[in-house]
């Protein structure tokens, strides 16, 4: 699959809950495509040592070892936030502004 068919392939959004399901069946959690782990599906994976694994790219770092974010400024991060879902997207959502903003704010 090319660069440009990636962009209709369908994302799937892994959470916490496939984080502690592959923990309980013993198996690492394995993204392909546009798989994305949550953020608190990662945190959840290192406290609970489940790998993660990219079965179509290079191998994601595992989560013990997994480098800490390098902050950014506030304006920064909204910033970067804002065109990856408008690219992601290919439009920007009524209310953007305002959902990025709060989630901002719920993580000071």
């Amino acid at each position: 699959m090319d660069a440009t068919d990636r962009r209709f392939e369908r994302r799937r959004f892994l959470t916490r809950h496939d984080v502690e399901d592959a923990h309980a069946a013993g198996r690492p959690i394995r993204l392909s495509g546009r798989d994305s782990l949550t953020h608190e599906a990662a945190q959840r994976a290192r406290e609970l040592s489940v790998p993660v694994e990219r079965s179509d790219g290079p191998a994601l770092p595992t989560p013990a070892s997994a480098p800490q974010v390098l902050s950014a400024s506030r304006d920064d991060l909204r910033a970067a936030v804002r065109a990856a879902v408008v690219a992601e997207l290919g439009s920007e959502p009524p209310n953007l502004d305002a959902v990025i903003d709060k989630v901002l704010r719920s993580r000071t």
